[in-house]
């Protein structure tokens, strides 16, 4: 009978993709991943609070939440390879009268991010700090995951920030199911996701702008469960490195 594992990843990966094509790539770089079957779920929570304009006039704020397989570059190895992790990573952007930048940020403390397994709600409360920041991060899902942020801020713009946001439900929306399957030689995997979508309000505030309380403009949160059977041990050259 085959072995349901729930494994910590890091290891070296050098591209992003499909979930079953990095755990292929994990494979073969030595990162455990051999035969047997594997769970890896992934949560995404996002937000926008307000639109950047020309004048930088107008305060506001923009967060993306990963929980599970994510992939980044830190910021302390910016000539090394991205990572895959299991982890909690937050891109923000954030704009306004005090500048603006993009950053990324892997928690140390990931129990700050709390999604309800029936994604009626979800919350982010914590502090994002210098000691916490990548280069670019974001989730090893495939289809369906935004683009990651570049890194780095304006000038008044650094961290620490502490920032808090609260989502609430109107439903899930969207199901879906991808298939995918990778042959080499006697090596293979087969991996199914399933994800769930839900339509959310959200409200939430960064100590950046003192006093200002936001209410999201688009909000919502995407739910990936992807299974995936390895059979076999890859050979040189499967995956062209």
């Amino acid at each position: 009978m085959a072995l349901i594992r729930k494994i910590p990843l890091v290891v070296s990966v050098v591209f992003c993709g499909s979930l079953a094509l990095a755990a292929a790539a994990i494979a073969a770089g030595g990162g455990g991943l051999g035969p047997g079957d594997y769970t890896f779920v992934n949560t995404t929570a996002a937000a926008q609070f307000g639109v950047p304009d020309p004048t930088g006039q107008t305060p506001g704020f923009d967060v993306f939440v990963s929980k599970g397989l994510n992939t980044f570059q830190l910021e302390s190895a910016e000539d090394s390879p991205p990572v895959v992790t299991n982890s909690t990573i937050v891109n923000l952007q954030v704009f306004g009268l005090k500048g603006q930048g993009f950053f990324c940020f892997v928690l140390q403390n990931p129990s700050d991010f709390q999604v309800s397994s029936d994604l009626k709600s979800a919350s982010l409360h914590t502090l994002l700090t210098q000691a916490e920041m990548c280069n670019t991060g974001g989730p090893v899902t495939g289809k369906g995951a935004p683009a990651p942020l570049a890194g780095g801020g304006g000038p008044g713009t650094q961290p620490p920030f502490q920032v808090d946001v609260t989502w609430t439900a109107t439903g899930i929306h969207g199901s879906g199911r991808d298939r995918n399957t990778f042959h080499c030689g006697s090596y293979s995997t087969q991996a199914t996701n399933d994800s769930r979508t839900a339509g959310e309000n959200a409200t939430g505030t960064i100590d950046l702008f003192k006093g200002s309380s936001f209410s999201a403009s688009t909000a919502g949160i995407i739910a990936n469960t992807t299974h995936l059977e390895v059979q076999g041990t890859p050979m040189q050259g499967c995956f062209g490195f």
